[in-house]
This record gives C-alpha cells, sequence and structure tokens, in this order.
C-alpha cells in the first residue's frame, strides 16, 4: 500500500499503525482534530508505539514531504519473545 499524508487524512485507519517517514518509528493514528491556531486547519494524530508520545501531522509537513506508510500486520512483541530475543542477541540462554 502506498504511503500517505497530511492530504490523505480521510483514508487512515483509526487504530491502525503506520511507519513514519522522519523518524522511522511505529505510530498508531488516533484521530483527526482541527487546531484553531493553525487557522482551523485539520491535523493528524498518531501516538509513537515506543514511549506513547504524541504525533501531530500538520500541512507544513506535508509541505516537507513527511509521510506514513501502513503496517499491514503489526503484532507487538510479547516479554517472553523480547527475552528470548535479547539472549539471542548477547549470546545467553533463556
Amino acid at each position: 500500500m502506498p504511503s500517505l499524508d497530511w492530504s490523505d487524512l480521510d483514508r487512515f485507519e483509526r487504530g491502525e499503525f503506520y511507519r513514519h517517514s522522519d523518524s522511522g518509528e511505529t505510530v498508531q493514528f488516533v484521530g483527526v482534530a482541527s487546531v484553531p491556531e493553525l487557522g482551523g486547519d485539520d491535523v493528524g494524530v498518531f501516538r509513537f508505539v515506543q514511549g506513547g508520545r504524541c504525533l501531530i501531522a500538520t500541512k507544513r509537513g506535508h509541505g516537507r514531504g513527511e509521510t506514513f506508510t501502513p503496517i499491514a500486520e503489526y503484532q507487538e512483541p510479547d516479554e517472553a519473545t523480547t527475552a528470548e530475543w535479547r539472549a539471542f542477541v548477547e549470546g545467553d540462554e533463556p
């Protein structure tokens, strides 16, 4: 699926995951909001999966080429998988 940007706000799906072009991080789409400080422009509201902070997608970001690529199948790793992977990378037995 092609990347989406601010001009595609009506095509984002609430709760779905996307790769943010500027940071390379995974974000989850929360919704659309109207911001009076931006002349009433609509913005996309996203939540970073790691850290939980928010990201606001604006017309200005769109002008810089900011995009969001849908992640078809996103699944957060569980603690057991994370521990096994860490042990593998560090060369220890789990």
